[in-house]
């Protein structure tokens, strides 16, 4: 129903690089990423189906539009198709700004066209998301490994420069997360909650 449709609907490369020595190492990364990719490629066999039908009559469903993105984006081979993927992805976007798993696919897409600096800043969000950082700091780990140990004196240190950025900004972000959960503390125990385990306390408990 349309009812159900609103509800569901509520839940670059700016610069290049010298990098070129690396890629054929990054080429072999990402062929690892695609073929554990796509042992995973014939379940999702129905899914895309279920997907084609589910966007058809809730186009603004944030979840479809993200789950389709990952059947253009690799999960089914032979419906690759990066620029549609990033289509869905955008939409996705669009819809809840605050979505933050669309961060962990946007890297995904960004890294099969090769656009690395993308792919860092993307993953650098994934990281700062709690539903996908488990997955961002494997590949987070895998990519800087191969960049930071294929770099050169003559490159001027510009992907460690990055790195170091990325993460300080992580650290940043971490610290504030930090913050603004000691700030609610005070709040949540004046409601009875105890911030410890999560569980309302009583007021002959208080």
């Amino acid at each position: 129903s349309n009812g159900d449709c609103t509800t569901r609907a509520l839940a670059e490369n700016t610069s290049k690089t010298k990098i070129i020595k690396i890629i054929p190492l990054l080429y072999m990364l990402q062929n690892q990423f695609a073929r554990r990719t796509h042992r995973r490629a014939a379940e999702w066999m129905d899914s895309a189906t279920l997907l084609k039908s589910s966007l058809k009559s809730c186009p603004r469903s944030i979840k479809s539009n993200l789950e389709m993105s990952k059947i253009y984006s690799g999960l089914v081979p032979h419906m690759l198709d990066l620029e549609k993927a990033l289509s869905l992805i955008s939409t996705a976007e669009s819809i809840d700004p605050t979505y933050c798993d669309v961060h962990y696919q946007y890297a995904h897409v960004y890294f099969q066209q090769s656009k690395y600096l993308l792919f860092e800043e993307e993953s650098k969000e994934a990281l700062l998301c709690p539903f996908t950082m488990g997955q961002a700091m494997h590949n987070w780990n895998k990519y800087w490994k191969v960049v930071l140990n294929s770099e050169s004196g003559k490159d001027g240190g510009s992907a460690r420069k990055r790195y170091e950025n990325y993460m300080r900004e992580i650290q940043i972000e971490i610290e504030k997360a930090e913050r603004e959960e000691r700030e609610k503390e005070p709040e949540l125990q004046r409601k009875g909650i105890d911030f410890n385990n999560g569980e309302t306390v009583g007021k002959n408990e208080l």
